[in-house]
Order: C-alpha cells, then structure tokens, then sequence
C-alpha cells in the first residue's frame, strides 16, 4: 500500500490547541519555547511512547544501548544509560537512542530531502519538500512490502524514517552474519567495552550489521530503479550533490551511509522527541528564523495524510494528543528479512558483493603515510581529490567520482579501497576521530556501494562528464584539457561486454 493510500483510524485533522498557538505567539521569548517544551515532555503519553521506542517493559530493561541528547546548537551529549531520558527531557534537549540494540538488530533507512544550496528549504517549505519525496517512499514500501516488511515510519524534519528489527536469535540474523566482514580493525573496537554499556559489541551482532549494509544497498538499487523515473528532482543513494535546477542543487536521498560507521556510533531519534536541528542553522537563518520553523517533532506517520502529518510535527498540542495512540515498538520482521534475503542472494549486487569481500584485504599495496602520487591516465580533477583529501574525500560524492574513473582505468574495487585507505590514515588533519571512525571500514563501503552500483547497472553515469562535474562543485581546473566522457565510455563499454 502506498503511503498516499495508506490511513489508520485517526479521526478527523490534528487538534488545534489554543494553548499550543498562545505558546507559539510568544516565541519571539526563547524562555515561552523552553517553558513550552518541557510541560510537553513531562506528557505521561509522550514518555510511554518513548520507553516503548527505547524496548523498555514494565518487566524488562531497555533494550537499547544508550541514549544521546542534542540542544541543537552544540555537539551530542553522552551516551548515557537509558535511565538517563528524564534528565535530557528535563533539559530540553533533542533525544536519540542507539542503533545498538541488545535482543535485535535494527534497519533503519533514512529517507530525505536535501537542498546543498538552501538547507532550511525542508524547514520553510515542508509541504513541497515532502510532497516531492512521495516516489522515493512508496518505491520503498513497496520493495519492502512485497518481502512482507511493514516498516514502522517515522516523519522526521526533512524526512522519513523506515525502522524494523531483526531478532538477534532468528536465522535471519545468522544468514546477516554469513554475509558480513568486519576489518580486524573495527573487530578490535568491537571487543573492547564500550561507554556506557560496559560491554563490546557481539561478533555475531558485527557481522550482521555488516550483512545488513549489504542488504541496504540492494534494496537501494531497487528503489533508485522504481523511484527515479517518477522523481522530478534526482534521488541518489546518500547525499550526492547534483546540478542546479530551478529550486538550487536538490535531490533524494535514499541513505544508507550509516552503514559505514561502525554499529556504536549511530543513533536515531526518539519519536515524539523535539526536532532542533534548525538551531545548527542559525548563523544562515538569524534566531528569529530559527524561532519561526520551531517546534518540530519527530512522529509516526500512523497512517495519516501527508498534510497531517506535517500539521500535527508542528504542533505540540498535536503531537502530545497522537502519543495516546499509535504504538512506537520497532516491528521484528525477522522472517520477512529472510524472505527479503532470498531475493537479494539471487541477484548480480550479491554476486559482485562476493566477489568484492573475497579481498585480498590483509596486505595493502599502499605503506602508511603514503601519499597518492598522480595516477597514469587519471584526469587532473581526480588526482587533486586525492591531493587535497581534507574534507574531499570524506564526501560521497568525492568518493564516487574517484571509484568511477578508476573503474574505468580498470581498477579493481579492493585496489581503490586501499588508496582511499591510505588518503585516510595521512597526516591532513580530516578531523574525523578515526579511533571510533573506522578509517577501512568507511572506505570499504564507500567504494563497494558505488563500485556495485556501477556493476548492477544502478549508475546511469547521467552526470558523468565535466559541465556536470563543474555544477557540482567539483572541477577545480576547468581549463584542463580532459573529458570526463571519455572515461563514461570507458565505462559503458565495460558494461555492454
């Protein structure tokens, strides 16, 4: 059913609460916002619904990991325990939990709209933001709805978020972990206790979290597939800049990028949680705009109208009443996953997925501290990425330009690993805390996603050439003598033999 289809039994359009709209009047005081938002986190439904997104019972713990609290302006604070909620409410604070599940292993696709030359454009124009994300999330549902997933679905601040588990006991999970490779690096991190649980991270629950990468990047390649031709902006699987149309540099993301980090690393917000990443904005925006786009709150979809939903994220009132209702407990779709598997395990991604993890992986061709020297045949706009790795090639669209033209010079993908390994470990201070960042890893599935995008025939190579390079925001010599076509039909060619 598609998300346009889809209702459930709410009655009616979002209240319309003259208390929310008196505290909305006087939020040019950010003291009405603060006193606005903490009586609606002391809401008993609010909090139910968050326990119940945490896996707490009145019998059992919390199942997730840990949680973190953002006030928007500065950094994440913790982890902390997942007793610790009451506190990061108590304090304002926009509230995440941790991918990092004890009993499951959590999918979450993250579904959004991007803006590279407006970000606040989700925020000042919701209805057309999200209006134009409707092919990307029923191409979603119904890949995931054939297999028998019935994603719990999250409306977020320029986006959506589709979330179910895998029970770490099920077969599923075991047939994840079959699939996975973790770098002995990031196995080592994984051994060690990790704050606050006191605790490592199960190789069994590793390996599937790697597996589960896999998995995310065929259901992407299925969903560029059906949702491309019915978008009328570009959708990319993770935020890959494109050319300016008539809105600015805009696409669709279907982001899978978590799945480079390692599994402790990554958090999703709490439903019904405040939404304050506008606050990061406002040295763009000014206080007074950040104050117009708030309130925003993280909420199931629970079947309602697009129109509805967005209505009800802005409305405290609103949201505290749709917390009586809908459940938030992440769905177990373990025997679905299986189903979802079967499909996978048939398909050319998994068959290039195989040979990719087949290495070699334990001796790089590269030294540490090696610095890449310009490459024989490479044009001049790659060789200044690798040159210049801060913060070049920390960005996807970055890591996607070099795996393309080095394909196409007939680069094997694990060779391209290694070299954008090595741009990592050099000294040019990428300000990535590699010690929780696992540097291989993250150039592992970078490459392999856009490698297994060129080898299933997801990549249209549709920008590949320099005008399109420039418009990115990615030729720095556009008096160069090279085209970028030429490596496209290098490409292409490869592809017809």
């Amino acid at each position: 059913m598609s998300l346009a289809q889809q209702r459930w039994d709410l009655s009616g359009p979002p209240p319309r609460s003259k208390a929310a709209y008196r505290f909305r009047d006087n939020w040019a005081d950010p003291d009405s916002f603060g006193v606005m938002l903490r009586h609606y986190y002391r809401n008993a439904s609010v909090r139910r619904r968050m326990h119940e997104f945490l896996g707490l019972t009145r019998t059992n713990p919390a199942t997730a990991a840990y949680i973190v609290g953002n006030n928007g302006w500065s950094g994440y604070y913790g982890p902390s325990p997942p007793s610790a909620l009451w506190r990061y409410l108590e304090a304002r604070m926009d509230v995440e939990r941790s991918l990092w599940d004890r009993d499951s292993l959590i999918f979450d696709f993250d579904l959004e709209y991007h803006n590279f030359d407006s970000p606040a454009v989700p925020w000042l124009d919701p209805d057309r933001a999200f209006a134009l994300q409707l092919p990307l999330v029923n191409a979603t549902l119904h890949v995931l709805n054939a297999a028998g997933i019935e994603p719990l679905i999250l409306v977020s601040g320029r986006g959506f978020h589709l979330l179910w588990s895998v029970a770490q006991s099920s077969p599923a999970c075991h047939s994840l972990a079959a699939l996975g490779h973790v770098p002995p690096t990031l196995e080592a991190q994984y051994a060690h206790p990790i704050p606050p649980t006191g605790t490592g991270i199960d190789p069994l629950l590793a390996r599937a979290y790697s597996g589960a990468g896999l998995l995310a990047e065929y259901v992407g390649h299925r969903v560029l597939a059906l949702a491309s031709p019915l978008s009328s902006i570009p959708v990319q699987l993770t935020a890959i800049e494109v050319g300016p149309g008539p809105y600015g540099r805009e696409i669709l993301s279907f982001d899978i990028s978590e799945y480079g980090d390692p599994l402790h690393t990554r958090h999703i917000r709490i439903p019904f949680s405040a939404y304050l990443k506008p606050r990061h904005f406002e040295w763009a925006l000014g206080e007074a705009g950040v104050r117009h786009i708030l309130p925003i709150f993280e909420i199931p979809l629970a079947g309602m109208t697009l129109r509805e939903a967005l209505r009800t994220a802005r409305n405290p009132a609103a949201a505290a009443e749709l917390a009586r209702r809908p459940s938030v407990r992440i769905p177990d779709h373990s025997t679905a996953t299986s189903h979802l598997l079967d499909t996978y395990s048939a398909s050319p991604l998994a068959s290039f997925h195989r040979q990719f993890a087949a290495g070699p992986w334990n001796d790089s061709p590269f030294p540490p501290g090696f610095r890449p020297p310009p490459i024989p045949g490479a044009p001049p706009c790659v060789n200044w990425l690798l040159d210049h790795p801060n913060d070049w090639m920390l960005r996807p669209a970055a890591i996607q330009h070099v795996t393309r033209v080095l394909t196409a010079l007939d680069w094997p993908p694990q060779r391209i690993v290694h070299l954008i390994h090595a741009c990592y470990q050099c000294d040019c201070d990428l300000g990535c805390d590699w010690r929780r960042l696992d540097p291989l890893n993250r150039a592992m599935f970078y490459t392999r996603l856009f490698a297994g995008m060129i080898a299933g025939g997801a990549d249209t190579f549709v920008d590949m050439n320099c005008v399109s390079h420039q418009e990115k925001g990615y030729c720095m010599n556009p008096e160069c003598r090279e085209n970028l076509a030429t490596y496209r039909g290098l490409l292409v060619e490869r592809r017809l033999t």
